[in-house]
């Protein structure tokens, strides 16, 4: 699988949120008064994401339905940035399952045996994360931050599942 496409599946995966097992985090600068922040914009980077075109137009389309719905409006000299990231790590993990048949003989006195076997199965999977960084344009300074993680699954994904996954990561910007 090219680099290109694991990127793509990773980020289709990502916005599978309901298995609950992505996992979203944030952080701010808390010295920010985001009140101050109207406008925004994406960052050059964005557009040198490894994930191809209809992917990364869902995204930002995604990104700025939220920004919009929040008052905030895209503009060329904006308040502040969104830069986009992805990362992906391979992990590893063992699935054991246990199979045992048991008789017992007798009436009177009972005796029982049996035997077991234990099968393990290595499982190999790509765990990826999603960043979404503010940044303040004027001071080039990093004010807030959310992610979100999950195992890259091989899915094909819509609009509406990408933007609800983008709400749920964006759910905390602006801090209150």
């Amino acid at each position: 699988m090219s680099s290109k496409t694991l990127f793509t599946t990773f980020i289709l995966s990502l916005i599978l949120f309901s298995c609950s097992s992505t996992k979203i985090m944030s952080d701010y600068d808390e010295s920010v008064n985001f009140k101050n922040y109207k406008t925004y914009n994406f960052s050059s980077e964005t557009d040198k994401l490894p994930i191809d075109d209809i992917v990364k137009s869902r995204l930002i389309n995604s990104i700025s339905s939220n920004l919009d719905n929040k008052g905030f409006v895209q503009s060329d000299n904006p308040d502040f940035l969104v830069d986009l990231d992805v990362k992906t790590k391979n992990k590893r993990d063992y699935s054991n399952t246990n199979v045992n048949v048991s008789t017992t003989f007798g009436k009177r006195w009972r005796f029982r045996t049996g035997v077991g076997k234990t099968f393990s199965k290595e499982i190999n999977y790509t765990e990826g994360t999603l960043l979404i960084n503010i940044i303040d344009n004027k001071k080039k300074q990093l004010i807030w931050k959310g992610s979100g993680t999950d195992v890259v699954k091989d899915k094909n994904l819509n609009s509406s599942v990408i933007s609800e996954a983008i709400n749920k990561i964006l759910s905390s910007f602006p801090p209150r």
